[in-house]
């Protein structure tokens, strides 16, 4: 039976960058730092054990060839042709560059980011100086600027003791999946319908938006790993592709070569593509994402080592999809940011991005992630569209059709088989760093899931490009 949507209760507020919210519960429930002393130390250098430094740009003539035109391919590329390598050439499947990074045209007009859309925490992060650099605009997001809306009248005040109670519950068990731990918590405490609604809305928009799984797939320490950037969350209000364009210049791209046999037996690496063109360097910098590499599309000969291929195997791919509508005008709250949806059926349509506060256009990007998000992909667009303007109507009454909208499927997409990486329940944050080790001295890898400080974010994939970049010239230069 249809519902009234209920009156909007302000929403809690997730800590500044990504996975804020996260560390903050844990450390609330003393299970890790202080927020603030993530927060509140400005720009620092990247120590990190994986991050060798570079080494005095040296003139050679070695060839290298870069397998993905993500950030991590443009961010090796870019690393090698200012470390003196003139010869780098980098091979791309799809007829664009940018890999997970995809800026669209909503209406043909309105520029919306399809994959990446934040810098997560500006301090010191990478991406955050090329934007200012290349005087790139960015907002930031503000996420205290928030609405919560519950299907049910009478729903609970917005109260996140609950949480901390959660997290201090799962340290009791480390290892075991976040949903088992949930599940235990509701049974020994004695919660309303409409409070176990709630923190299950939390968790599904702080861990399970967060890493692009479900519950089920996550522990304690497959969550409580990596490392973040303080400062605020910005985007980008005519697009993450600036980034893109701005990384790319100068660079040798070849598009259209989806590379599906990598050779590394003889003298040379030699790269075959799926129409059989084969291309031959000394090295190579293979950025595929973990999505390719689990689904074997590309074949290495000799085989990938073991620990490789175990890595691959322990780690897995999240999905988080995006819907992004158009309306002729705005009907929700017109200087809100982020509108929550606690709805009917758990984890659906939970998380709505308003790009009016940044752009001053009506548009909405709805995310659906984990198991729901990727069950909808394999509806038509239309069938999307009609789902989430209901879940609309939930919250505001009778709504206008979008004039235009455009619908992500990462999970079935060729070229990525999902959004990003996470470290699964009973797997390890140090299997990114397996994935990224080379073989020898002429395979080099680079990408989101092989950097075990930051995986699953932008600045992550630059950082592992640049960290393959100064492998290879310090390989060179030795």
């Amino acid at each position: 039976m249809k519902t009234h949507p209920a009156t909007p209760h302000p929403a809690p507020p997730p800590l500044p960058s990504r996975r804020g919210f996260i560390k903050a519960g844990l450390a609330a429930a003393g299970l890790g730092p202080a927020i603030s002393a993530l927060h509140g130390c400005g720009d620092a250098p990247d120590r990190s054990p994986h991050r060798p430094a570079a080494p005095p740009p040296t003139q050679t003539d070695e060839t290298v060839l870069v397998i993905g035109a993500g950030i991590a391919g443009l961010a090796a590329a870019s690393e090698l042709r200012a470390s003196g390598f003139a010869d780098v050439v980098v091979l791309e499947a799809r007829d664009r560059i940018g890999g997970r990074i995809w800026t669209a045209n909503l209406g043909g007009t309105v520029p919306v980011d399809l994959g990446a859309s934040w810098i997560h925490g500006v301090r010191g992060n990478p991406i955050a100086q090329i934007a200012r650099r290349s005087g790139i605009e960015t907002r930031p997001t503000d996420w205290d600027n928030a609405v919560l809306h519950f299907h049910e009248r009478g729903a609970p005040t917005s109260d996140t003791s609950d949480l901390d109670g959660f997290w201090t519950h799962a340290d009791t068990r480390p290892r075991a999946s976040l949903r088992s731990i949930l599940d235990d918590y509701l049974e020994t405490h004695a919660l309303s319908a409409g409070q176990r609604r709630y923190l299950e809305h939390l968790l599904n928009t702080t861990v399970e938006h967060e890493y692009g799984a479900d519950l089920a797939d996550l522990s304690l320490e497959s969550v409580d790993g990596g490392s973040e950037y303080g400062g605020n969350d910005v985007l980008f209000p005519g697009g993450y592709g600036q980034i893109v364009e701005a990384l790319s210049d100068g660079l040798e791209v070849r598009l259209g070569q989806a590379v599906t046999a990598i050779d590394h037996s003889g003298a040379q690496v030699v790269a075959t593509t799926a129409s059989g063109t084969s291309f031959e360097a000394d090295r190579v910098v293979v950025t595929l994402p973990l999505g390719v590499l689990k689904n074997g599309l590309v074949s290495f000969s000799p085989p990938l080592p073991a620990a490789k291929r175990q890595a691959i195997a322990d780690l897995k791919m999240g999905v988080l999809n995006k819907t992004c509508l158009l309306f002729e005008d705005v009907f929700w709250e017109p200087r809100v940011e982020v509108i929550g949806y606690v709805g009917a059926d758990r984890g659906r349509w939970a998380e709505t991005l308003s790009l009016h506060p940044y752009t001053g256009q009506p548009v909405l990007m709805m995310f659906n992630a984990g198991a729901y998000g990727a069950e909808i992909e394999s509806l038509a667009d239309r069938e999307i569209v009609a789902e989430a303007t209901a879940a609309l109507a939930d919250m505001y009454g009778p709504v206008p059709q979008p004039t235009n909208a455009l619908v992500t499927r990462w999970g079935s997409d060729p070229w990525t088989h999902g959004s990003y990486s996470y470290v699964p329940a009973g797997s390890s944050f140090e299997r990114y760093a397996t994935l990224g080790k080379p073989i020898g001295d002429r395979v080099f890898f680079a990408g989101e899931a092989t950097d075990p400080d930051h995986p699953a974010t932008v600045h992550g994939a630059f950082l592992s490009g640049v960290r393959a970049a100064r492998e290879i010239a310090a390989v060179a230069g030795g």
